[in-house]
């Protein structure tokens, strides 16, 4: 990488990396307005050539990252990428074509081709721009940070990080911690009058540990977190909080050193705990079921399933985009329909189809949004380990290791690994099970969920406590 090739001294690193931030900061700017200007003309440019309406969606990223293996600098990383994505509505018929190009020239040569093309589809007459009662007309989403992070605090908080567990057990192969910051900038117009923006930023830090294992194997595992500014990383305007980075590091090694010496247990069925980081894996075939895609195609095990019970009274899902310090904060979708709080789920019963204005013109239903936003599983109390006690005997899933879940039938089957629980007490690793079963089933058999939602996902998901669950081992 750079850092290795240039050898750089730090302090010419860090003036490079200053102005190399300084100069990113108005590049932004222009780029932004570029971007504005090329997305105006393209929408007009698409009406002059003969489109009936259209929808344009200017987006920037970027993302600057650091990788520290061991107590070296491994990687350092820097990706800005720009583009226009146009959809037009000609006739009757619909297409779509996209372009990081942002001169006029350009802009009206793929339109060209794209109207060309359009005009050989089939018609479909349920393709619609959001209707006026349900865009989001309103300010901005802005939700940056602003401040400048430099060089040297993030490479001072990545080196943190690996030196807390680096050389510190002998079991112990490697340490590596990765910090990136990402911001995105998205402004999408269209010609009946939308026009809505978004800004937002994201701040993570990653450890991951491996470690010397029984027969020879290199049990690992990791640490996450992050938050919509630096702060949540322990970076701070002059000075870093070394705990934080440190815990990261700590916690990815105490999971990796449980993780030794696994066992297989029998064959049966068992309560079973899903910690908060895995079981969000659960809830995914749930949420695609749901969605338009799968709906329209009759290719989702939650058909026909609108105001019924698709789980036990135990499960509240709540769809809440306006919660400002939660990943999915969102004012609006992917085609700028407004967002709004909706109960997914109450109680067990199912209440909310994700429908964007194309499939639920075809299905003949309410319009809501295209994806969730927020998704946040409510009412629980405790933790995995709480959780763990309340069930007295059975097994806590820390992951899941491949796997799959038929979306037409929910009939599933996933690897999995976690510890095995006795009298409440964690004890001993386990790992080559498979569960199986089926996903309307699972949801039933939901007895009770914690209050420990990880805040770094946009599904807020706490620890879960199933029963009678199916698990093939010995």
């Amino acid at each position: 990488d750079v850092w290795q090739r240039t050898k750089l001294p730090c302090f010419v690193w860090d003036a490079f990396c200053s102005y190399q931030s300084t100069y990113r900061r108005r590049t932004y700017m222009k780029e932004k307005d570029l971007l504005q200007e090329t997305a105006a003309y393209a929408l007009q440019s698409a009406l002059k050539k003969g489109a009936s309406a259209a929808r344009v969606t200017a987006i920037r990223d970027e993302s600057d990252g650091l990788t520290v293996l061991n107590n070296t600098l491994e990687q350092i990383q820097s990706a800005v990428e720009s583009v226009l994505q146009i959809h037009v509505f000609a006739d009757g018929r619909y297409g779509t074509c996209s372009t990081n190009k942002t001169e006029t020239a350009g802009i009206d040569r793929l339109l060209d081709q794209t109207m060309a093309s359009v005009k050989l589809l089939a018609p479909d007459s349920y393709r619609k721009l959001v209707p006026e009662t349900i865009r989001y007309n309103g300010p901005p989403l802005q939700n940056a940070f602003t401040g400048k992070v430099s060089t040297r605090q993030k490479k001072e908080l990545l080196f943190t990080c690996a030196e807390a567990v680096y050389g510190k057990d002998p079991a112990l192969i490697n340490v590596s911690a990765h910090v990136e910051d990402t911001r995105r900038w998205l402004h999408m117009i269209d010609s009946a009058g939308l026009d809505c923006a978004a800004d937002e930023t994201w701040y993570s830090l990653s450890a991951e540990c491996s470690v010397k294992g029984s027969d020879g194997t290199r049990p690992f595992d990791w640490d996450y977190i992050g938050g919509l500014s630096p702060a949540a990383l322990g970076i701070g305007i002059t000075d870093n909080n070394h705990t934080i980075p440190q815990a990261c590091a700590a916690t990815a090694l105490q999971r990796a050193l449980a993780k030794r010496n696994p066992q297989k247990i029998k064959s049966g069925r068992y309560h079973v705990v899903v910690e908060n980081r895995a079981a969000s894996t659960l809830l995914a075939p749930v949420i695609d079921a749901l969605s338009g895609p799968s709906l329209q195609q009759q290719n989702s095990f939650l058909l026909n399933k609108l105001e019924q019970r698709v789980g036990s009274s135990v499960l509240t899902l709540i769809d809440n985009p306006h919660n400002r310090e939660l990943p999915g904060y969102s004012f609006f979708d992917t085609e700028g329909t407004a967002t709004k709080k909706r109960t997914v789920i109450d109680q067990g019963i199912l209440h909310v189809f994700y429908l964007n204005t194309y499939y639920s013109a075809k299905m003949n239903m309410p319009c809501t949004i295209s994806s969730p936003s927020t998704l946040i599983l409510t009412g629980g109390n405790g933790s995995m380990l709480s959780l763990a006690g309340n069930m007295h005997n059975g097994l806590v899933i820390t992951g899941f290791n491949g796997g799959n879940c038929n979306s037409a039938t929910g009939d599933f089957s996933y690897g999995i690994e976690g510890f095995l629980v006795k009298n409440g007490q964690i004890t001993t690793p386990v790992n080559e099970m498979v569960m199986t079963g089926n996903m309307t089933e699972l949801w039933n058999q939901l007895v009770m969920a914690g209050d420990d939602a990880l805040t770094t996902s946009s599904w807020l998901i706490p620890s879960l406590l199933f029963e009678h669950v199916e698990l093939a081992g010995l």
